[in-house]
């Protein structure tokens, strides 16, 4: 009995804790909390442009390194956005940050409407959308500035030679399997299949087995057309060796 009372008392006290945090958010902030779950932005994308991903598919609105939930996303936490100043490895300056949601509003062009990275104005997204994400990342974020990391972005012959060097190492197909499902299946639901990413193991195998095996590595360093690249921090070297051993073993047994 007293057990129990006190798992009540606990329950609802947490329910409070929770109801007071978001009754604190203000109009904005919820806004932008909802913009940043939501494949549609809104409902102000085209539908015809728009390719299936949200915010939330790459980026926790959470402290992963203090509250772990098991997924592998290829971008940081959004906690500590509003300190940063800039984004996207300078990419995004000091004096449009805001105007981008913090760079936001690169994604909201290249990773939810498919413009190439080359033709993006970050500073596209409707200026109350911006806004509106920028009011929830400061809301979620408070004093807390977040993860420490530097953006190193790949050219074709840096992901190449990172590809080289992956390639070398020996994968373990098993821990790939697992590593595959905490990171790549949110795009490629499983490499049989295709989603918002390809199909990965096809029902022929490739002419060229390495050639194949080269690209995957070179993709999740580099990123494709609009797939995000993983940097070092988000899997290690001998990570995607293993997530490249679980897709080869896959391929090798449809020989």
């Amino acid at each position: 009995m007293y057990r129990t009372v006190v798992f009540v008392l606990v329950a609802l006290l947490t329910l409070s804790l929770a109801t007071i945090v978001d009754a604190e958010m203000s109009e904005k902030a919820k806004m932008g909390r909802e913009l940043f779950s939501d494949p549609s932005f809104g409902g102000t994308l085209d539908p015809a442009k728009a390719s299936g991903l949200s915010c939330s598919d790459c980026h926790a609105d959470f402290d992963e390194a203090t509250n772990p939930d098991g997924r592998i996303r290829a971008g940081h936490s959004i906690i500590g956005v509003p300190h940063r100043g800039t984004a996207k490895g300078g990419m995004i300056t000091a004096d449009i940050f805001a105007r981008s949601a913090g760079g936001g509003g690169f994604c909201y062009q290249h990773f939810l409407q498919k413009v190439p990275s080359n033709k993006v104005d970050p500073t596209a997204i409707p200026e109350d959308q911006a806004a509106a994400l920028m009011a929830y990342f400061e809301h979620v974020s408070g004093d807390n500035k977040g993860p420490q990391f530097q953006i190193t972005m790949l050219d074709k012959d840096a992901a190449s030679a990172a590809a080289d060097k992956i390639l070398a190492m020996e994968g373990d197909a098993q821990r790939g399997w697992k590593l595959y499902g905490q990171a790549c299946n949110v795009c490629h639901p499983t490499a049989k299949k295709s989603g918002i990413g390809s199909q990965l193991v096809k029902r022929r195998p490739p002419r060229d087995l390495e050639k194949r095996k080269h690209q995957i590595a070179a993709y999740i360093r580099k990123g494709g057309f609009i797939m995000p690249f993983f940097s070092e921090d988000r899997l290690s070297d001998p990570d995607i060796a293993d997530i490249v051993a679980f897709i080869t073993k896959l391929i090798e047994e449809k020989k």
